[in-house]
């Protein structure tokens, strides 16, 4: 169900029209409105909810970030790959076609991007604002500490305990994952 529903099968069941709502990455935009989708032009994007007046809207940045392997054994071509990819021409490209952020901020005032992706310009905000996950905190243990924090919110969306117990259990948890550091 809609608490267990990994990323793919949370966008189809909503591309189906059976969701009223779906949080995932933009390439849902231009799948949700390709020329078969029952809910091509019935569907727009925003934010996430801010909790409150003093609240912030928050998102967290993903993991699109690309490397060369020390033990490459073709380092100058990847350097250049990546050069080539992370360049504003292919970006553009990118967003255009399959609704992939850029990490260029003029695209998101690119005419060419926001005529075939409008949501986006409601997104450059969120861009500059995103945090990072806590993965350069955490280290080795990020999975520990998301898998953690996934199933504290789990249970309280299934009704297995409230959120205050729920927050209290993870910070215990938490402090156990740490250890005597990260």
């Amino acid at each position: 169900g809609v608490t267990s529903y990994q990323e793919e099968e949370a966008r189809g069941v909503w591309q189906a029209g059976n969701a009223a709502f779906m949080r995932n990455w933009p390439y849902a935009y231009s799948l949700g409105n390709s020329a078969d989708s029952p809910i091509k032009g019935k569907f727009d994007v925003t934010v996430l909810p801010k909790g409150g007046p003093n609240g912030q809207h928050a998102a967290t940045l993903g993991g699109w970030q690309l490397a060369v392997s020390r033990f490459s054994k073709h380092p100058k071509e990847a350097v250049d790959l990546i050069v080539y990819l992370t360049g504003y021409a292919e970006q553009k490209r990118r967003a255009i076609k399959g609704s992939f952020l850029p990490t260029r901020p003029a695209l998101y005032k690119d005419a060419d991007v926001l005529a075939a992706n409008p949501f986006m310009g409601k997104l450059y905000d969120v861009f500059v604002n995103a945090v990072p996950r806590p993965s350069a905190q955490t280290k080795q243990k990020y999975n520990q500490v998301s898998s953690a924090f996934w199933t504290a919110v789990h249970n309280v969306l299934v009704g297995q305990t409230d959120a205050t117990t729920s927050l209290r259990m993870l910070e215990q948890q938490l402090k156990r994952i740490k250890g005597k550091g990260w």
